[in-house]
């Protein structure tokens, strides 16, 4: 059983049997307990009904799944999470440009795509009931009316909420405990679909009792399955009010009713296309669906959870480093510019990325951040930093934030969803002011300090060695960064490395190479690097917002790619002065 809905289908089966003198089944327990009379009716006919509603009867002792079973699905969750992760699959909304006035409606039909998937797992009970248990000349109809009520049902809740938010102000650590809560449930939920752990289903949000009594009754009564889908819209939902605080958020009517709207259409398809199917081909062909759906809502609400853990601003191991300064040779002193007694930052906003910066504590910031035309999506468009509570809506053009950096460490920022990240570095007060005070200029240390920015070594491009006896290798350079972004070469061997630059972004118009001391202006297409490798050298592009890494081997033939991605996880990538570098050829 998914839902309690499930509950009242199956005891009501079991009271309309003739020989059947009371019948009562538990969602949480999964079993009934039927009281009947053998000399009218057998066990069998029993059974046999419960099945023809699309439940699987099993014998006492029998666990649904076996170990074997429950690993399998285990690993899969697990590997499909981590791929989704690496590719960034759980932040594809970034990608999606806004639709204009601050809200990402693509980006919101998309998150209704994927949160589909969650209510066909959660209502899937409720939504096949209507569409095979009314019966009507044309199959297709309680589908269609039962979304329709799903529909209204999600917009009228969102212009409410919307309206609330004119006079409600929700921070973006509320909002990452309610994504905690949402991607809890979602894990709990997708874990009791595929039956791994039969105790879970005590702790599974699920729809009111009295809910799946009025759904039947309302059924029973021959009303439309229109009804039914706008009791299923005010149902407990941890996705569903998650978006619900988007619309409040929103602190517009208009707007936190159009976003429920957009977000319930993009539902849409997965539930009808569910139920249409079940319709023309009866329940037991959607029972694998159903399966597969269990496993993906079960890998975004560990999704969900992740993003809610960066958005809450909980502790992360590593998370908040302490910057020391001293005035010993090579520390990691700080010499920002300074105007008119602020620090001066700036930086270009990305569509999928925020930069790193560093700062010194207790002077006043003054951070330029200049977002092009089209850079804004409907996932970055609004920044929070917890550690300085801002909460900060971009518009075209440059944005001026300001706050003062109290304490000294590391301390992370997001989007408003938390999937994209970034951090603040602040170091110790104590180091002497920059004595040029240059208006527009970016504040940069005077020694190289920590970049935040962790370098991926899931793919490694390994050089080819040539039979005039040098090497070559190449990446592509992209608005996501270098792909791959770490390289193998040979000792001694001369290196031609091409770099394809695919990207439009200003940021990756130059590359920085510190261990040549040298600055490389990227021009779109091949670029063509030389050099004679002598050891290992990380790389970068401009902004100092995506990071490489040049691996020196002694034979290329024999590489070691677990200990290269056991190196880069303790590798620290590094921000370099403008001073450092001299222009390349």
């Amino acid at each position: 059983m998914t839902c309690v809905n499930c509950q009242s289908r199956i005891e009501k089966q079991l009271k309309n049997n003739p020989g059947v003198e009371s019948a009562s089944a538990s969602f949480a327990a999964g079993n009934a307990t039927v009281i009947y009379d053998p000399e009218i009716i057998a066990f069998d006919t029993i059974k046999e009904g419960i099945e023809k509603l699309g439940y699987k009867v099993l014998e006492e002792g029998k666990a649904a799944n076996s170990p074997a079973q429950i690993a399998g699905f285990l690993a899969l969750i697990l590997i499909l999470y981590m791929l989704i992760r690496h590719l960034g699959v759980d932040s594809l909304s970034s990608a999606f440009p806004l639709a204009g006035a601050g809200m990402g409606l693509g980006m919101i039909f998309v998150i209704g795509l994927l949160t589909s998937v969650h209510c066909a797992a959660m209502c899937g009970g409720i939504n096949l009931s209507q569409s095979l248990g009314v019966r009507t000349a044309m199959p297709l109809l309680p589908g269609l009316l039962y979304n329709a009520g799903r529909v209204i049902s999600y917009t009228a809740v969102g212009t409410i909420a919307g309206a609330l938010g004119q006079v409600v102000t929700v921070g973006g650590h509320f909002r990452g405990v309610v994504q905690l809560a949402a991607g809890v449930f979602m894990v709990i939920m997708g874990l009791n679909m595929l039956g791994l752990f039969p105790f879970l289903r005590k702790l599974k949000l699920h729809l009111p009792k009295f809910f799946g009594d009025k759904i039947d009754s309302e059924k029973a009564a021959g009303r439309s399955p229109f009804i039914v889908g706008l009791l299923n819209g005010l149902m407990p939902c941890g996705p569903l009010q998650a978006m619900q605080l988007y619309a409040l958020s929103s602190g517009s009517p208009l707007r936190g009713g159009l976003s429920m709207l957009v977000f319930s259409l993009g539902t849409v398809p997965l539930m009808f296309g569910i139920g249409a199917l079940s319709s023309l081909l009866g329940r037991k062909y959607t029972a694998p669906v159903l399966k597969a759906g269990a496993v993906l809502v079960t890998v975004l609400g560990l999704a969900m959870f992740t993003n809610g853990w960066t958005l809450a601003a909980l502790p992360v191991a590593g998370s908040s480093i302490g910057v020391k300064s001293s005035s010993t040779a090579g520390s990691n002193s700080f010499e920002p510019t300074i105007v008119d007694g602020f620090q001066i930052v700036n930086s270009t906003l990305r569509s999928g990325a925020y930069p790193p910066i560093t700062v010194q504590q207790g002077i006043p910031v003054r951070w330029t951040i200049n977002a092009p035309q089209g850079s804004i999506t409907g996932c970055n468009n609004q920044m929070y930093i917890r550690e300085y509570d801002i909460n900060w809506r971009f518009k075209s053009g440059e944005n001026v934030i300001e706050f003062v950096p109290k304490k000294a460490g590391r301390f992370s920022y997001s989007c408003w969803m938390g999937m994209i990240r970034s951090s603040i570095t602040v170091v110790e007060a104590g180091a002497s002011a920059g004595a040029a005070d240059i208006p527009g200029t970016t504040a940069q240390p005077a020694a190289p300090v920590p970049a935040g920015v962790n370098i991926s070594a899931e793919r490694i491009a390994v050089a080819e060695i040539q039979e005039e006896g040098w090497q070559k290798v190449g990446i592509k350079l992209t608005d996501e960064g270098f792909e791959p972004s770490v390289l193998v070469v040979q000792i001694g061997l001369p290196v031609l490395w091409i770099i394809d630059n695919d990207s439009l972004d200003p940021g990756n118009g130059s590359l920085l190479f510190p261990a040549f001391r040298a600055r490389l202006e990227a021009s779109q297409g091949e670029n063509g690097i030389q050099f004679v490798p002598e050891g290992d050298f990380e790389f970068s592009t401009g902004d100092n917002i995506f990071y490489g890494f040049v691996k020196a081997v002694d034979d290329i033939n024999r590489i070691d790619n677990e200990g290269i991605k056991q190196e880069l996880a303790e590798f620290e990538t590094l921000i370099y002065p403008d001073g450092y570098f001299e222009e390349a050829d």
